[in-house]
């Protein structure tokens, strides 16, 4: 018999609550290896007559730890630990360089090549590129703690000017969370908060790049990156992106007889394809820019979803002194409306990246970033995590089972590893532009890149903020414009 009275202490003085000490209790005993898979759990009834606490105080745990996938449920039988555990573990890269420069200040230019904004009917099905599910965040967890925290003596505090940098207890806690999770050895020096990536991203190019500089991207890449290096006056370089991700060697080729400054990358996954950057290019990638003098962005914004494989370290878990800027986001995580970015680079670059931010933006949001910062210490960002890892997995399944059935004979995708979105190639008998144009007609919004639609007649799809019968609607709908396109 297993000891459970024993091993799951609690302490009712807390502020944790009752059955998420017991769940965290839980993982820790399956982590560790003390439960092993498919061990019987005991009944509530029973678990709560050892613990002497109320019967769906443990029922509560249960859910939570079903839904994070811990454990499952077999009828007549019993409560499970499960044969296959929510626990990653990150493939290492193999080498390590260092470097110190840091590249000159731009010029700057126009905009007008970026392409206005029009927000959607809010009762509209919307078919986006790959956007979390903002419905399934803990927000009233987070604002609450943003109320609790706002009544504190500390927490007053935050609402004066802060650091520019951001947050010191959010950084602290970064450097302890991306080692964890991404092998990074770094302090806070390395590390400057911003509103999300893409304000990553134009600190980064700003900085980098004048218009006399190329910036390297994919031949199919991220908009927005690209108006962002538009706007410094470089001049955009596209690179062929193939399944192994950016083609290094033709790289190589181009940086021998142009001044490459700046190379952007999405590593996990490559947007818009979704596929992921090879070991050995990126080690090359690492080599060229030492060689070559430029600087990479490595915006890793889908890095924590990974559904059939495990996700690569980061290049800056290998270079964090040298030449790469490495950009992550919680607004991927939890909600785009939680604009809370990161950029980890050589604290000489993270001092000249503040100096520009704070002629940018003064500073971010000193108390919602310490509650991200509590997020990470309570385990609640793991708990989210787990449970959006499980739901978007299942989204994706369904989303890919509908588009096989219903637009098989029309498309051609590959079940992507991770992310939230499937890129998919339609054949040439589909008129993509044609077809979208009525897409509004038909009671959806279609609000994609439309340069890809262009170029290669693909779309990103976006799966993760629909469920299985907001999906059932889309394809649907989808479908019967597709089809009336291709006669």
């Amino acid at each position: 018999m297993f000891p459970w009275k024993s091993t799951l202490t609690i302490n009712t003085t807390s502020a944790t609550p009752i059955y998420l000490q017991i769940a965290n209790n839980i993982i820790r005993l399956i982590s560790s290896g003390q439960l092993t898979k498919g061990h019987k759990i005991p009944g509530s009834r029973t678990l709560s007559e050892l613990l002497e606490v109320n019967r769906k105080t443990v029922i509560q745990a249960y859910d939570e730890l079903t839904a994070q996938g811990w454990l499952y449920s077999h009828p007549a039988r019993g409560t499970f630990v499960n044969d296959s555990l929510p626990i990653i573990t990150p493939i290492p890269l193999q080498n390590k360089s260092t470097h110190d420069d840091i590249n000159p200040k731009p010029d700057h230019s126009t905009f007008n090549f970026i392409p206005a904004y029009s927000p959607q009917p809010l009762n509209t099905i919307e078919i986006n590129d790959g956007s979390p599910d903002h419905r399934l965040a803990p927000i009233d967890w987070i604002y609450k703690e943003c109320k609790s925290l706002s009544k504190t003596r500390h927490g007053k505090l935050l609402h004066k000017y802060n650091d520019v940098k951001g947050d010191e207890t959010l950084r602290k806690e970064l450097v302890k969370y991306l080692a964890e999770t991404r092998g990074m050895n770094i302090t806070s020096d390395h590390i400057l908060i911003t509103r999300g990536s893409q304000m990553g991203i134009f600190l980064i190019a700003s900085i980098s790049l004048q218009a006399s500089d190329y910036a390297v991207v994919g031949d199919s890449s991220y908009d927005a990156a690209d108006w962002t290096i538009q706007y410094t006056g470089a001049t955009l370089q596209r690179i062929t992106v193939d399944q192994e991700g950016l083609n290094t060697d033709e790289l190589e080729r181009f940086c021998k007889n142009h001044p490459v400054r700046l190379v952007y990358i999405t590593p996990h996954h490559h947007f818009p394809t979704t596929v992921t950057l090879s070991n050995h290019r990126r080690i090359k990638l690492l080599e060229l820019s030492l060689k070559y003098n430029f600087t990479i962005i490595e915006d890793d914004y889908d890095y924590d979803f990974h559904y059939s494989s495990s996700p690569m370290l980061p290049l800056a878990s290998l270079n964090h002194q040298a030449h790469v800027a490495y950009i992550g986001s919680f607004s991927k995580i939890f909600a785009p409306s939680i604009r809370v970015g990161y950029i980890t680079a050589h604290p000489k670059l993270i001092n000249e990246l503040t100096k520009l931010r704070r002629i940018v933006d003064r500073q971010g949001d000193p108390l919602l970033e310490r509650v991200i910062a509590e997020s990470i210490t309570s385990g609640e960002l793991t708990r989210h995590l787990k449970k959006t890892i499980r739901e978007y997995k299942s989204r994706r399944d369904h989303f890919c089972k509908l588009l096989k059935s219903q637009l098989g004979d029309y498309t051609n995708f590959k079940i992507p590893e991770g992310g939230m979105a499937v890129w998919t190639n339609f054949n040439e008998k589909v008129k993509l532009r044609q077809a979208l144009a009525k897409a509004n007609d038909h009671g959806i919004a279609v609000n994609i890149d439309k340069q890809h639609i262009r170029k290669f007649n693909a779309m990103r799809l976006g799966f993760a903020s629909l469920n299985h019968e907001e999906a059932q609607i889309a394809i649907g709908k989808l479908s019967e414009i597709i089809k009336q396109s291709a006669f």
